[in-house]
């Protein structure tokens, strides 16, 4: 009765080793699957940039710029100002506020990379 007992202890030992090596390689491809998809999404949408240029239009007159909910820029520019920011979004839109009036413009932005320059007529912003 000592060997059988033996054998069966060494065989559950062994079936329990098994199962911890297949545990351990199982989490190690988790992690290095979440490194892969955090690295995907650090990057962002494939280093696409706005890269939004304030027109001569703009200068001396009180502003706040947002993309989506993020500011960008808030002041007065005194010279050309160009904001390059990455982009964060599927779908994004730029906010500018003017400051003596408080009207907001909203103006959409395209999909992938793209250079805007904000122009202001009377109290609305528009982009070329």
């Amino acid at each position: 009765m000592g060997k059988k007992t033996s054998r069966a202890n060494h065989t559950f030992l062994l079936g329990s080793l098994i199962l911890m090596v297949l545990l351990l390689v199982v989490i190690v491809l988790f992690i290095f699957a979440a490194f892969k998809i955090y690295d995907k999404k650090e990057n962002g949408y494939g280093g696409d940039t706005y890269e939004i240029v304030l027109g001569p239009s703009t200068l001396n007159r009180p502003m706040t710029v947002y993309l989506n909910d993020s500011l960008l820029f808030s002041g007065t520019p005194a010279s050309a100002l160009t904001l390059t920011v990455g982009r964060f979004a599927e779908e994004s839109a730029l906010l500018v506020v003017d400051m003596e009036s408080d009207a907001v413009s909203t103006l959409p932005l395209p999909q992938g990379s793209a250079r805007v320059t904000l122009t202001r007529q009377d109290d609305k912003f528009t982009v070329q």
